[in-house]
């Protein structure tokens, strides 16, 4: 197996993997992800604290537990300078891949996306974060004014902080789907507990954010019914998830948009 180096800027050389009979599935600022014969490596550049690498395996091991089909953790190592998470490789497409190829049933592949969503809000676990500490912590590290981040803050503490498990990033890309028409729900890196509207506000603007607005729309509808609650419910945690999401590096388009929804407090 081939062993990260370090360019001069620290991060995970991608150079190398890629060499690796084109390997690398995802590049990002700080991490590459690698497919390495029937498993994934997750290698982490040296911004990334190894408390919180270790956290991320923690986490994805007690969403595994709960007894979800998903990507299991096999290790976390270091290679050379770069600390990494193995994880076993899920042969399949994705259902952004699939719902691409056959847009006419898109209803269809959002129907089986929020069930699949709702059987992941059905679990919980007794020794994990809360996703209400992770969005007030982002909140304060967004570009936001300080008068709308403490009024964002206040409104967040006025919310329930419930205890369904939340995926944290749940959208088309982050499920695969086998050939034998299986589900596994994969990258949980920013799994919490949570109240799951604002797990579902979160996948709409992911949505959004990715082009997709007539998809977003219909997700939301069907989002609602299954969780039988009326639409207004939901947009409420729009300005605080949008906030949370303007602390992450975005295009100028979606940063622009995460301001404006952010900057909505009083949306009902």
């Amino acid at each position: 197996m081939k062993k990260a180096s370090t360019k001069k800027t620290g991060r995970p050389a991608a150079r190398e993997t890629r060499s690796a009979k084109k390997g690398v599935l995802l590049e990002r600022a700080g991490k590459v992800v690698v497919k390495d014969k029937d498993t994934v490596l997750k290698i982490f550049g040296p911004e990334y604290k190894v408390s919180a690498i270790l956290n991320e395996a923690m986490n994805e091991a007690r969403a595994a537990e709960t007894g979800l089909p998903v990507a299991k953790v096999l290790e976390v190592l270091k290679l050379r300078d770069h600390w990494c998470i193995r994880r076993e490789w899920i042969e399949g497409e994705t259902l952004a891949d699939v719902m691409a190829k056959d847009k006419k049933n898109l209803v269809k592949y959002l129907k089986e996306f929020v069930a699949i969503q709702c059987e992941i809000f059905s679990k919980t676990s007794g020794r994990m974060g809360n996703l209400a500490d992770k969005l007030d912590t982002q909140i304060s590290a967004s570009p936001l004014p300080r008068e709308t981040r403490y009024d964002l803050h206040m409104k967040l503490q006025s919310f329930p902080r419930g205890k369904a498990l939340c995926h944290g990033d749940f959208n088309p890309t982050n499920v695969i789907i086998t050939p034998k028409g299986d589900w596994r729900v994969i990258d949980w890196s920013h799994v919490r507990l949570g109240d799951p509207l604002a797990d579902v506000a979160r996948t709409y603007l992911l949505f959004w954010l990715s082009g997709h607005v007539a998809a977003a729309e219909k997700y939301m509808a069907l989002a609602c019914e299954a969780l039988k609650v009326k639409l207004p419910e939901v947009q409420k945690w729009l300005p605080v998830v949008a906030a949370a999401e303007s602390s992450r590096e975005q295009s100028p388009k979606n940063h622009e948009l995460l301001v404006h929804w952010a900057s909505v407090v009083d949306i009902e």
